[in-house]
């Protein structure tokens, strides 16, 4: 069995894009779902792309904030 990925950017074509695979005989659409991380899994993963600020003390935090 061969797959084929299809990356659609215009949505107005993908209902027209559907009827077309759907009436072809042995292809069928596999709805893409994606893998929801954990919680500890979306903090590393913030980690590794840098997406943490460090602050020396909460009073620091809070100025930098404007809080």
């Amino acid at each position: 069995m061969a797959t084929l990925t299809i990356q659609v950017e215009d949505n107005s074509v993908m209902a027209g894009l559907k009827k077309v695979l759907e009436a072809m005989k042995g292809v069928v659409i596999v709805p893409n779902h994606q893998k929801s991380m954990s919680g500890i899994e979306e903090a590393m993963d913030d980690i590794r792309h840098g997406r943490v600020t460090e602050y020396e003390s909460v009073d620091d935090m809070f100025e930098k904030l404007g809080i």
